[in-house]
């Protein structure tokens, strides 16, 4: 026999929210689906355009995994997979972009540390594009690497070139070591 509950007992409102929301998603996909939106029920015009180019983008991939397909090695190793497998992907996601019913909302432009972040994000990846054939892969990388951790981390510089060191060493480990893939090596031959 359970106790019985004190009269003034309530349930917290995430309680009452998560009774509410159980009984309405129904579905293996919903996951993808937004959940009791206040203006549920809207297509946003911004979601049906970004479904549509997101599906086009989508068949120009598969299309290309089909024209690669004759020149593959066998069914699952080729040029052909890769394309094949974000393409559909792209075309599954575009089409539920499209038909969703999501929430309308207002759009915040970023504060002014914020936006300057992200503009010192953009001009230190087009540095790093100039620099790595110059300066090689590992010393590029290592530079710009230290520069991003202190932009978007905030970092002190000594942890930052820290961090950059051990990243620029793992990347170079996998991708020209264990992978054999050649990187440029700048004037340095570094």
């Amino acid at each position: 026999m359970m106790p019985a509950k004190p009269k003034n007992h309530r349930r917290s409102s995430a309680f009452q929210d998560l009774d509410n929301k159980q009984h309405t998603r129904k579905g293996a996909f919903t996951f993808l689906l937004p959940i009791n939106h206040k203006k549920r029920g809207e297509h946003m015009l911004s979601d049906r355009i970004g479904g549509v180019i997101t599906m086009f983008f989508g068949a120009l991939a598969v299309s290309e995994s089909v024209r690669l397909y004759p020149a593959r090695e066998s069914t699952y190793v080729g040029d052909h997979l890769m394309p094949g497998v974000i393409g559909a992907a792209m075309l599954l996601f575009g089409f539920i972009l499209l038909v969703k019913k999501g929430e309308r909302f207002k759009v915040q432009f970023p504060d002014r540390s914020t936006m300057r972040r992200m503009l010192g994000v953009a001009l230190t990846l087009f540095a790093y594009w100039g620099l790595i054939s110059y300066l090689g892969y590992t010393l590029s990388t290592f530079i710009i690497s230290i520069a991003l951790f202190k932009i978007i981390g905030s970092y002190p510089y000594a942890k930052a070139a820290l961090y950059s060191a051990v990243q620029t060493a793992i990347i170079y480990f996998i991708f020209v070591y264990w992978l054999r893939l050649p990187f440029p090596a700048g004037y340095f031959n570094f």
